[in-house]
């Protein structure tokens, strides 16, 4: 005949056993939550912004951060072309503000812009004044090389609620972005 306190002994190893069981699902779900709804993953396929991202990276891009703040200049983001690619571009002016390129100077309201010299600036940048539209932003690649920005037509002014969202996590050494104009 078992006594009362053995009989609690088992009780109590069952209910901790099924608490430890609880709790590891439910930090499994919030992994999941974070990874795949509050962050999205993307490979980096290829070279458009170096120096910042290599192909081959992955970064994380969080999906939440435009529905709570406004974009800054300097913020990568995340956006789909009209062919529906996923494409990673640093948002150099704002709405409202005018920009423009000569002799791979970048001009935001007249005045300097970006620090060019952390880009790749191997062909000269030339941007005709461009007026940003309210409710969009500039968006140009890292490599100044690669046109696939607001330089094209196909992409322009990039509206900011195309923007899937800001690039956050870089993994290839583990360095997390933080704002850097």
């Amino acid at each position: 005949m078992e006594t009362r306190s053995v009989r609690f002994r088992k009780e109590h190893r069952s209910q901790n056993t099924l608490r430890w069981l609880f709790a590891g699902l439910l930090g499994l779900i919030l992994v999941l939550l974070v990874l795949f709804v509050w962050f999205s993953p993307v490979y980096i396929a290829d070279e458009s912004m170096l120096p910042t991202l290599e192909k081959g990276d992955t970064i994380f891009y969080d999906r939440l951060y435009k529905h709570f703040h406004a974009f800054d200049r300097g913020d990568m983001v995340v956006f789909r072309d009209a062919n529906g690619n996923l494409l990673i571009k640093r948002i150099v002016a704002l709405d409202g503000e005018t920009v423009e390129a000569r002799d791979s100077v970048l001009i935001i309201d007249g005045q300097y812009g970006l620090d060019e010299h952390r880009y790749t600036p191997s062909a000269p940048l030339d941007i005709p004044t461009t007026r940003v539209p309210e409710g969009t932003v500039f968006v140009l690649s890292d490599d100044r090389n690669y046109g696939e920005d607001s330089r094209n037509r196909s992409i322009g002014c990039l509206r900011e609620e195309s923007i899937l969202g800001i690039v956050r996590i870089r993994i290839r050494d583990f360095t997390i972005f933080t704002r850097s104009p």
